[in-house]
């Protein structure tokens, strides 16, 4: 049966409590001594600066208690090292995943009259299908298009691919695949303009 942190490290009675004290004191100055480190991080975009300082303590306390538990006396570093890479390390983590999970979302709006959410849509590619009249004439515009075209409005629009995650699909360039979506961009702005003036 695996024993819990409180079996390993019993609450400390007596004469005892002055030693705790003394390790609580050590674990909070490795703690704060990493958080000194990453102060100067970027927060992360979708969270506010006071509430993401708050994530990086709690990490760092744990860390810090987590290397307690692991520690190990024979290893060739200093338990306060150790204790710090740890805590660094921990924050460096969330810190990476707090980064990456913003870039791959994008926070929702909703209308402030009837509290509904507000698809977001480019503004650059919500011009030519303002000019739509209805569904009809959107799938007419789609027929001109070659199933290649299709395919690549359907990844970045509908699945929300990047540039380079469409590029890693079709082994391509970022580069290429941006100019083929200002091409298209191009020539459904053209298609519209010529069906708006009777072409």
């Amino acid at each position: 049966m695996k024993e819990s942190p409180q079996d390993a490290f019993p609450l400390p009675r007596g004469e005892g409590d002055r030693e705790y004290t003394q390790m609580l004191s050590q674990l909070k100055q490795i703690a704060q001594h990493a958080l000194r480190r990453v102060q100067k991080w970027k927060t992360p975009p979708g969270y506010e600066a006071a509430y993401w300082w708050e994530e990086c303590e709690s990490i760092a306390w744990i860390a810090v208690w987590n290397a307690l538990l692991s520690y190990k006396p024979n290893a060739n570093v200093s338990f306060p090292a150790y204790a710090f890479l740890k805590a660094v390390q921990a924050i460096r983590q969330e810190h990476r995943r707090a980064w990456r999970w913003s870039i791959s979302t994008t926070s929702l709006r909703c209308d402030g009259d009837t509290a509904e959410l507000i698809e977001p849509i480019d503004p650059e590619w919500q011009k030519p299908f303002q000019q739509c009249e209805d569904l009809y004439d959107l799938q007419i515009l789609l027929r001109l298009l070659s199933e290649q075209e299709r395919q690549l409005l359907h990844w970045h629009y509908q699945e929300g691919l990047t540039e380079r995650e469409i590029a890693a699909r079709i082994e391509l360039s970022k580069t290429a695949v941006h100019k083929r979506l200002a091409r298209l961009k191009s020539k459904i702005e053209e298609a519209l303009a010529e069906e708006e003036h009777g072409g």
